[in-house]
This record gives C-alpha cells, structure tokens and sequence, in this order.
C-alpha cells in the first residue's frame, strides 16, 4: 500500500523504520534501497528525493533522537551528574536501535549527526565554539562506542557514576554553555 498525504518527515520517518526493521533481519549492507521503499510503503523516487543513501537514513534517525533529547530538556539542568543521567536515559530508551547500528558497522554516522546537530544548536561560529562542540561531541560518541561494545548493559545510572568519575566537577553542560 503507498502512502498519501504525507509530509517529507513522515515518509523519512518510514523510511528510517523500515530500514531498523530489514537490520532486524539481515545484514545493513545486504538491504537494498528497493527493499527500504517496499517495507516503508513509498516509491524508490520518494526514497531518493528524501536521501541519497541508507547511511543518510540513519544519520536523520540518529539526529532525530537528539533533537527529541534536546527539545525535551526545559530548562538547564542543575549538576552534571543530571544532565548525564538524563541524556543517557534518554539514549537508553533507543537501545535496540542504537545496538543494530552498532551491529551494522555504521556508529561513526552516529559521529557525524552527533557533529552536525549541535553544530546547528550553538550558533556561535567561533573558533573556540567549533573546538568545543567537536571536543562535546567527540567524548559523547566515545562514551557510547563503549556502551555499545558492551551491549548497553550498564544502566543510565551507572554509565552516569563511571561517567562523573572522571569528568571536571567545575564544567557545566555543553548544552547550556552560551
């Protein structure tokens, strides 16, 4: 069944689904994009006029995931270790699928959409800003690469307590720096 009346986010949000599904099933680069249109209900012209390749379906999915962390959080939080614990809470509710991409080789688009979204929260073209959203953005995706390797068995809360153990207890959030 194609779908109708739809918006370009609702078909890229099939699209991205569609895809997680096949990974369920088989491995990412064995997925075809036809494969993608037939499981999200869409032509293979809906699929390139939204995106070029798969990977560019997984760096939407991901910045998605960001977006919802970042536009959920109403105010700035009050320490550290409650920034951490919500950001990883919020990660962790996306367990299975961060853990397929992880499977499927393809983390480091998880690098990429980590850079080009805060990238485009913090407008402050500075040289220092630049450095510090790659420096941000660097020791998040490590810190998941890890999680990841291990299966995300750690809960929020723990990965929070390694986490604080060696971050500097004078730092606030990168998020709210302005």
């Amino acid at each position: 069944m194609r779908r109708k009346n739809t918006t370009s986010d609702m078909m890229k949000g099939y699209m991205a689904e569609a895809l997680l599904m096949l990974m369920e099933k088989k491995d990412y680069a064995d997925i075809s994009i036809s494969e993608i249109a037939a499981k999200a209900g869409v032509n293979r012209s809906t699929f390139y006029r939204n995106f070029n390749s798969k990977n560019e379906i997984i760096k939407y999915y991901f910045k998605q995931i960001i977006y919802k962390h970042y536009f959920s959080v109403s105010s700035e939080p009050t320490s550290i270790p409650n920034y951490l614990l919500e950001m990883f809470t919020h990660y962790y509710g996306y367990k299975k699928e961060l853990l397929l991409m992880h499977r499927a080789n393809v983390t480091h688009i998880i690098l990429e959409a980590l850079d080009e979204a805060f990238s485009a929260i913090h407008t402050d073209t500075t040289v220092e800003s630049h450095y510090a959203t790659r420096y941000h953005t660097g020791g998040i995706y490590n810190v998941f690469l890890l999680w990841f390797e291990g299966g995300m068995k750690e809960t929020p809360a723990e990965i929070t307590k390694i986490t604080c153990s060696y971050y500097p207890s004078n730092l606030r959030p990168y998020m709210w720096l302005k």
